[in-house]
């Protein structure tokens, strides 16, 4: 069933912008009237019938191209709950679509749902939106819909969604306050040198006497600064784009991650949040039905750390050969010890999927506890440096005040 893009007009005179899937533009325009919204303008999103997959995708608007992780979960959690309420799954993302705002999610749902009542599988109509829906979310739909398990897949879905986001958050949280404090004290000491200090020190250098060691230095940087700027900034931010460009690289990346991993306490939380992705990732797709192999090629690809991706490949092609997890996790030297004996006792026991869920719970509040406290130790510090730097430019300016003071005395 085709779907329409349209701007009409609504009965209070507002202009109304949204999408709608209706047999013909026609039946699409007598919709809107039911609506009491009065047609401008009424297009078709995308062309129909056998082709419609490849011109959705060819034809997707920049606006549709990603949803926020934050819409995925809601509309997840929406999707589950009306499917075990005993709707149709076409009936369902049929009221899923009417209650979304007009944007990009309402987009990607409504073709979603225009490929399904041309026959196609739920899990291949996710498949044609990558950038929307990550590989994890698609195995675990495919499998579902084989076991017929697919509204308490879509449950466990929103769980698992909801534990990467708060984790996300987490990490958000506890960097943002101490990039605010760098940038704002970056900002300050800029002001500072520019326009401040050279106005405070102009009496000393009119003076001609001999000035302290802290003033003449803090002179000469505060005239570096003025003259040269422009050049600074351009080079900080020709560094930063840099190292943008090379972390992008596989190699530079490789290094990058490399590097995070051995910072001392950085190092052990992305450790940790690293192998609570993979973990709860692994875990969710094994209980879920997904194949060994699929979900290791799937949990590699979400650790977020090249070093974990590569690991992950050499336990795939272990696990290929009809090998074990346990001694290529321990071989690899990069997973805590607490996830290689759960991973032990759960291959033992055959509850593998079980026991890892348990444990990237255990490293995710492990994670959080971490962040936390580092943060809360990171904040007095980064505050103590900036204090720092600014009395050691106004004791550099006070002193020669002082100097003056006693020769007047």
């Amino acid at each position: 069933m085709p779907v329409y893009q349209y701007t009409a007009v609504d009965a209070k005179g507002r202009t109304r912008q949204g999408i709608i899937t209706a047999e013909s533009t026609q039946a699409a325009r007598q919709l809107l009237r039911v609506r009491r919204l009065f047609v401008s303008t009424l297009a078709e999103a995308a062309g129909a019938g056998a082709s419609a997959g490849a011109a959705a995708a060819a034809k997707t608007p920049l606006f549709a191209r990603r949803v926020g992780r934050a819409e995925l979960l809601t509309a997840t959690q929406v999707l589950a709950t009306l499917l075990e309420a005993g709707l149709p799954l076409d009936k369902a993302l049929a009221s899923l679509i009417e209650q979304m705002r007009t944007g990009r999610a309402k987009w990607v749902y409504s073709h979603i749902l225009e490929r399904i009542r041309e026959g196609q599988d739920f899990s291949t109509a996710l498949a044609a939106y990558p950038a929307v829906f990550p590989p994890t979310y698609i195995s675990m739909v495919r499998s579902a819909e084989a076991t017929g398990m697919l509204p308490i897949v879509l449950a466990n879905l929103a769980e698992y969604l909801d534990r990467q986001m708060a984790l996300a958050r987490t990490l958000q949280a506890a960097l943002a306050y101490p990039a605010f404090m760098f940038c704002f004290g970056l900002v300050v000491m800029a002001l500072l040198l520019t326009y401040v200090i050279p106005e405070v020190t102009r009496i000393f250098v009119d003076l001609r006497r001999a000035l302290p060691l802290p003033t003449v230095i803090l002179i000469a940087v505060s005239d570096f600064f003025r003259a040269w700027w422009p050049a600074i900034f351009g080079g900080l931010a020709a560094l930063i784009f840099g190292l943008n460009r090379l972390v992008r690289t596989p190699r530079g990346r490789a290094v990058a991650d490399r590097l995070t991993l051995a910072l001392p306490v950085v190092g052990t939380i992305a450790q940790n949040a690293a192998t609570a992705r993979l973990a709860r990732t692994l875990g969710t797709c094994l209980n879920q039905g997904v194949t060994m192999l699929a979900a290791l090629r799937i949990a590699g690809s979400v650790s977020g750390n090249l070093v974990f991706e590569r690991a992950m490949e050499r336990i795939r092609d272990e696990a290929s050969q009809g090998g074990g997890l346990t001694e290529p996790m321990r071989a690899s030297d990069i997973f805590p010890p607490i996830v290689i004996q759960l991973v032990s006792a759960g291959e033992q026991s055959g509850r593998l999927g079980e026991l890892l869920v348990s444990a990237a719970r255990m490293l995710e509040n492990d994670v959080s506890i971490r962040i936390k406290s580092a943060s809360a130790l990171f904040e007095p510090i980064m505050i103590l440096l900036l204090g720092g730097m600014v009395g050691l430019m106004v004791l550099a300016v006070l002193l020669p005040i002082f100097e003056m003071s006693s020769l007047i005395g």
